[in-house]
């Protein structure tokens, strides 16, 4: 039996209230299952509200006794946790400049950083460049693995802006100065200081908190090419005297301390 003409004449509703239906259907699948991807890829990061200091400080030195747990090599140092009162200002001074020298103004990300190194990365074709703030490095020291990819940037920056949601900057600094890594094996600023200059960190000059400084991009690289083996090579004096520099500009230290320690070097681990 043929249809009638109201048939043929309602025919394009019907079909344009399945494509409603069949695209909101679509849309709410797509919701479910972003927020199912999210809650996956995020289920190492924990909120916000569940971060404390005290919680943080504990998971931090569990976490670097586990690395020391399976570390070989040189003479490895029980870890010591210092607060961040008990270690010098130069040294503070000195890692902010050479690391992230918004780290008080900024709210855990640098995005011209993040940007440029998105380019570069693009440009390079290869995930390379992270452009890390002080916030960022403790984030991933504190949950993820040291992997190079979208996704763990992504994690990161979560991670990142839940603990500065938590935690002052001045704790985030004494989480990222305990966890730090200062050569093979060496993690903290307390066995740094030992190891290097045998003296606590309380003591250092602004010339050795610059020393120390200088390694953190790369301890363990750094650590074989200036304790090792002595090279100082043009670019590593240079970003030695500009941190000094900046300290001076800062006023972090005096015109004198600046002239006195421009030109120093690290002369090699100290004898027992």
């Amino acid at each position: 039996m043929p249809h009638s003409l109201l048939y043929w004449l309602d025919y394009p509703r019907r079909w344009l209230t399945r494509l409603l239906l069949l695209t909101g259907a679509l849309f709410w699948l797509l919701v479910l299952s972003s927020i199912a991807w999210l809650n996956w890829l995020l289920q190492d990061v924990p909120p916000a509200s569940q971060l404390t200091m005290t919680n943080l400080q504990q998971q931090a030195i569990s976490l670097t006794q586990q690395r020391l747990d399976q570390a070989t090599g040189i003479d490895i140092m029980t870890p010591h946790w210092l607060p961040l009162d008990a270690i010098n200002r130069n040294l503070v001074y000195a890692v902010v400049l050479s690391e992230d020298a918004d780290f008080f103004s900024h709210h855990g990300m640098d995005y011209d950083a993040l940007l440029a190194a998105l380019g570069e990365n693009i440009k390079q074709r290869q995930w390379k460049y992270g452009a890390s703030t002080i916030s960022q490095q403790t984030a991933k020291n504190l949950f993820l693995d040291n992997g190079k990819t979208l996704t763990r940037k992504f994690q990161e920056l979560v991670a990142t802006r839940h603990l500065e949601q938590a935690l002052s900057k001045n704790q985030i600094l004494e989480l990222y100065l305990n966890m730090a890594e200062f050569g093979p094996n060496l993690y903290g600023i307390a066995a740094a200081s030992h190891y290097y200059f045998r003296k606590s960190a309380a003591d250092l000059n602004a010339a050795e908190g610059a020393f120390l400084a200088l390694l953190l991009p790369s301890p363990r690289r750094y650590h074989y090419t200036l304790v090792q083996n002595g090279n100082w090579s043009p670019s590593l004096r240079k970003k030695m005297q500009r941190i000094l520099r900046d300290m001076r500009f800062k006023d972090y230290i005096s015109s004198e301390q600046y002239d006195d320690f421009r030109s120093w070097r690290y002369a090699g681990l100290p004898s027992d």
